[in-house]
């Protein structure tokens, strides 16, 4: 427990004047204000280094949670789970009715060549992205969805949707746009086609991705506190 005695210095040093471990000199600082304001200033200067303290122990908490963050991003997965779902939404605009409703018996040619160029754009950037990504789930993934693409290579190839040997797609809108719409159709409108199947597997590698983050993510941080404190006894 705090003794404020201790502050004052002399509360033992008078024995004529004193009453146990009280003196008058106490009590004279006391009656004209000094041992209020010393108590102030005792516990403010308490406070200040508390807060002090506080204060350095959040600066390095985000010290150590950006160094995770920054650890996580070299990874790779932020990325690729960004560009997993724009492939999932591209693909899965393909596969809507609305698209493929005809209006005076014709099909809206230049909206469903602007919807096939998005989700071959967005599969691109999957496959360019699968690259620099470390994950074994997220490889599975991919692997899983460049094979089911070189199963309908020739039937893509025909409504002008080539795979070449990376695996990424190349779009000739003129033979797109003179591509049979069933054809077309066949291929993205419908749950089991094959844009609904890209769509699907375009959300395991969100999900996969997002997993590994976490993973990874917890792992950083718990390896640059465990350093942190290490480093403090070297």
């Amino acid at each position: 427990m705090f003794d404020i005695t201790s502050m004052l210095g002399n509360s033992n040093t008078n024995s004529n004047n004193s009453l146990g471990s009280f003196s008058f000199t106490d009590y004279a600082a006391i009656k004209n204000g000094s041992y209020g304001k010393l108590v102030k200033s005792y516990y403010a200067g308490t406070d200040k280094a508390n807060n002090d303290a506080k204060a350095s122990s959040a600066k390095s908490s985000d010290s150590v949670k950006s160094k995770a963050a920054a650890e996580v991003d070299k990874t790779g997965l932020t990325q690729i789970k960004k560009d997993a779902d724009e492939l999932k939404t591209s693909a899965e605009a393909l596969a809507g009715n609305d698209l493929w409703n005809a209006a005076d018996g014709k099909v809206d040619t230049a909206k469903i060549t602007s919807a096939v160029k998005s989700f071959a754009d967005n599969y691109n950037k999957v496959i360019d992205q699968a690259s620099k990504v470390s994950s074994k789930e997220v490889s599975q993934d991919v692997k899983f969805m460049t094979g089911m693409t070189d199963t309908f290579s020739k039937v893509l190839g025909k409504v002008g949707i080539t795979v070449g040997t990376d695996g990424k797609m190349t779009v000739d809108e003129d033979a797109l746009k003179k591509a049979d719409t069933s054809t077309l159709k066949s291929l993205f409108n419908g749950n089991a086609a094959y844009g609904s199947q890209i769509a699907d597997k375009a959300g395991s590698i969100y999900r996969d991705a997002d997993m590994s983050t976490t993973i990874y993510g917890s792992n950083a941080t718990a390896s640059s506190a465990l350093s942190s404190v290490y480093n403090q006894f070297i």
